[in-house]
């Protein structure tokens, strides 16, 4: 464990008191850096049989803070529930059959734009769904917020992605990356998630953006059903030259329909790097209103506002910590953030 790793999951954790005990060579690697520590810590009694919850102070994301705290502005270009796959674990139960005509137009998002420079704001832009690249304006929205100078990053199930889009999404700078979905390094698996012939089609689309240069990440959801497979997956995208990112189950939508279960290891925040919740450093946009996250724009009375300044508001950041309270999703993200 690194001492980052330890320093949240014990210290963050309210001990009062860690002594070193012993340091001694780790056995299990090869690796001369590695070592085994053995420690003593102390804390006050607590019922360990208790969900797992984690101990941090919320960061309040305000009006008057939000230059500096608004690190995240996830859109959904169009509504999320549209998509041409019905995955078993979709949040918002998409579907070819739904027929939500909702698309982000070019006036909607520069007002957008200008809400958010009227906040001083320079938020990480994701562009997500339901299928973003469904919509037929979507490489022309990420110009713009390129040629804006804003970071940002499209997340996507990779059946629609070309080599001309590929080309296209190479000349964007400020691109960090494409996010694929991805369930398993086994097709068997993978497609038995998203449909027959997908996870070949996914890893064509992860090829023509690594062939551009496009830097790319895998995302998988841990579940009972793929497991056993996540190392392969790992193994998979070192191969592609690409990175993983695990992507919690929430019990919503199909995955509820479905009854779908967590990996038995899906709840210590996977392999992710910052644990801050998606709520404590940005809000989502979608159908023209503001969300705590992304999580939720489907939930009922979720909604936080039609204006960024509205999402900001003391009122609404008051119903952010209520839901954190009482919303089994928000108690999936404080187990292990997304």
């Amino acid at each position: 464990m690194s001492e980052r790793s330890f320093l949240t999951k014990f210290v963050e954790a309210g001990f009062t008191r860690v002594e070193v005990l012993e340091i001694s060579e780790n056995k299990r690697t090869r690796n001369p850096e590695a070592y085994v520590v053995t420690l003593s810590a102390k804390k006050a009694p607590v019922d360990l049989r208790a969900p797992l919850k984690k101990i941090q102070k919320q960061i309040i994301i305000g009006r008057e803070n939000a230059a500096e705290r608004l690190r995240e502005l996830w859109i959904f270009p169009v509504a999320p529930e549209t998509c041409n796959l019905a995955c078993t674990h979709c949040l918002y139960a998409a579907s070819p059959k739904t027929r939500n005509p909702y698309r982000l137009t070019e006036d909607e998002l520069s007002k957008l734009l200008a809400q958010v420079e009227g906040v001083g704001a320079k938020p990480h832009f994701l562009f997500t769904g339901g299928e973003p690249t469904l919509h037929p304006g979507l490489y022309d929205f990420l110009e713009t917020i390129n040629d804006k100078g804003y970071s940002f990053q499209l997340m996507t199930n990779g059946t629609r992605i070309q080599k001309e889009t590929s080309s296209r999404l190479s000349k964007m700078s400020h691109l960090t990356k494409v996010q694929i979905s991805l369930e398993s390094a086994d097709p068997k698996i993978n497609d038995s998630i998203y449909g027959v012939g997908l996870y070949k089609r996914a890893l064509g689309a992860v090829d023509s953006l690594r062939e551009k240069g496009v830097p790319v990440t895998l995302a998988a959801t841990p579940m009972e059903s793929n497991e056993e497979g996540l190392a392969d997956l790992e193994r998979l995208a070192v191969e592609k030259g690409a990175d993983v990112k695990y992507i919690s189950l929430y019990d919503l939508g199909s995955a509820k329909e479905s009854g779908l279960k967590p990996s038995r290891g899906a709840s210590d925040g996977n392999n992710q790097s910052d644990s801050t919740l998606m709520c404590d450093k940005g809000v989502a946009y979608s159908e023209r209103a503001f969300y705590p996250c992304p999580v939720m724009v489907k939930e009922p009375g979720t909604k936080l506002g039609d204006t960024l300044d509205e999402a900001l508001s003391p009122e609404s950041r008051q119903r952010v910590t209520k839901l954190r309270e009482v919303h089994s999703a928000c108690q999936v993200c404080l187990k292990g953030s997304t």
